[in-house]
């Protein structure tokens, strides 16, 4: 943080968003500052003052039986360790355990993870495939929800107008006889961001032979996590089998889009997509055919 910047530590929404509305632009949210302080140091953000929002009350811990709500302070490791979120969200509660070590999951929240919009964010691509909503409040409009895929402009930008808070994620229940999973591939013993990631949710017909639904999202394989829309539609209806993977990581290829960078070059990240994909679709049929026996 700047020397000159200041910094308020506020403990209720309402008093965070009267703060936003006359600051605007000018301020920034700090949760665990994980995410503000890379924004910072990296100049994509400039501001004059820093709302410490860690301490408001309600704004954490997951709730629900249908739709289940996941307030957007919630910590990583609170996330990776939730019971409930593990057995109704596996890819979530996945995502969140794999992002950095142990001390930046403690102090890093599901929101500050999301609203950076950051290329290789590890809850994007899980809350994608969950159809997830965002919740913003502003003092001046009050309460809105988008669609995360609807919130995501591009890498480091948001629907997110400067008086508003994100405050929860909105997760509808999954469909029956279905699984989802987190796939990352990173640097062995490296505590950083996916090189490639996938989040797949798979649904099977009664007779657990075709897929009733699916839903695939994928980082680093573009300016920002995407849904293989594409690759959906081919998956939907047949059998998970060779063929219909082999087809729907081609389409997942023909969207994305790769680079080269010190942690992995382009031609790698092609060559490793495909395989992460197919090892969702192994992990999410393997778990379904488990709890149908």
């Amino acid at each position: 943080m700047s020397a000159d910047m200041d910094f308020l530590s506020l403990t209720s929404l309402a008093e965070a968003l009267e703060k936003l509305r006359s600051y605007g632009a000018d301020a920034v949210l700090v949760a665990g500052g994980t995410a503000a302080r890379y924004q910072l140091v990296s100049g994509m953000v400039k501001a004059k003052v820093a709302l410490h929002i860690e301490r408001i009350d309600g704004a954490a811990g997951f709730s629900g039986n249908g739709t289940a709500r996941l307030g957007a302070l919630t910590t990583l490791r609170d996330i990776a360790e939730d019971a409930d979120i593990l057995s109704r969200f596996r890819a979530v509660a996945m995502a969140a355990g794999k992002c950095g070590g142990w001390q930046t999951q403690s102090i890093a929240t599901a929101g500050g993870n999301v609203c950076t919009a950051a290329p290789t964010a590890d809850l994007l691509p899980p809350l994608l495939v969950q159809d997830a909503e965002i919740e913003l409040q502003s003092r001046a409009r009050g309460g809105r929800t988008l669609g995360l895929g609807e919130f995501l402009l591009d890498a480091f930008k948001t629907a997110r107008a400067p008086d508003e808070m994100a405050t929860a994620f909105l997760l509808p229940a999954q469909p029956a006889r279905s699984a989802d999973t987190y796939v990352r591939i990173q640097r062995r013993g490296a505590m950083e961001r996916p090189i490639i990631a996938v989040a797949l949710r798979l649904a099977m017909d009664e007779g657990l032979k075709n897929v009733s639904e699916v839903r695939i999202a994928v980082s680093g394989a573009g300016a920002l996590p995407f849904r293989a829309t594409e690759a959906e539609a081919l998956m939907a209806g047949n059998a998970p089998g060779k063929e219909a993977i082999r087809a729907a990581a081609d389409a997942i290829l023909a969207r994305s889009s790769f680079r080269t960078d010190p942690r992995a070059s382009a031609s790698y990240r092609k060559a490793v997509l495909p395989r992460a994909f197919a090892h969702a679709v192994s992990i999410c049929s393997d778990a379904i055919a488990a709890n149908g026996a």
